[in-house]
């Protein structure tokens, strides 16, 4: 079976691998965010949830949330359509999170190529926003992205987190790590 590329919802059987991946390496409410729950209920069951497997295990996921309907962390965090003149042709990318045993090398390159091409094929989203730290950050803008806001401040519950937010669009992504493939 090797290794393949799905796109699954709330109701999949692979959901709950998706969430001991992300509380594994994300914890559980990076953010500090108020009512966490409840909101990511609401962000799981309206986003598209991209997975990539190994002989049918989770080993990678991302989340595509549309932007537009107030739903997304970015959207609580910068104002969106100061930096997206159509924020509902527009996704944020989080909980982009691989299994360190398939980090580097070619495995996220395929993932991010797999994901574009469904993303392409089967939603009208053509732009994308990352609100993110570090090592994401260059990733992103590695495939093409261009940092929008940096050093963001947001005062979690606890702390105060600082952020990048990066721009992408979607044809660029799909050229760009095509052509590392």
């Amino acid at each position: 079976m090797g290794f393949s590329v799905c796109v699954i919802d709330t109701s999949s059987e692979l959901f709950n691998a998706v969430l001991a991946l992300r509380s594994r390496y994300l914890g559980e409410n990076p953010a500090q965010e108020d009512d966490f729950e409840r909101r990511e209920r609401t962000r799981d069951a309206l986003s598209y949830h991209l997975v990539y497997l190994n002989q049918g295990q989770v080993v990678g996921t991302m989340r595509a949330t549309p932007l537009g309907h107030g739903l997304s962390f970015v959207e609580r965090a910068v104002n969106v359509p100061a930096h997206f003149a159509e924020p509902t042709n527009a996704f944020d990318a989080n909980r982009l999170v691989m299994d360190e045993r398939y980090r580097g090398g070619r495995h996220l390159r395929t993932f991010l190529l797999q994901a574009a091409i469904w993303l392409k094929a089967n939603t009208h989203l053509r732009f994308i926003s990352a609100l993110c730290r570090g090592q994401l950050a260059a990733l992103y803008v590695g495939i093409g992205g261009r940092v929008l806001v940096d050093d963001l401040a947001w005062n979690g519950m606890l702390n105060e987190r600082r952020y990048s937010l990066v721009y992408l669009e979607l044809e660029h992504v799909y050229q760009t790590v095509k052509g590392y493939n």
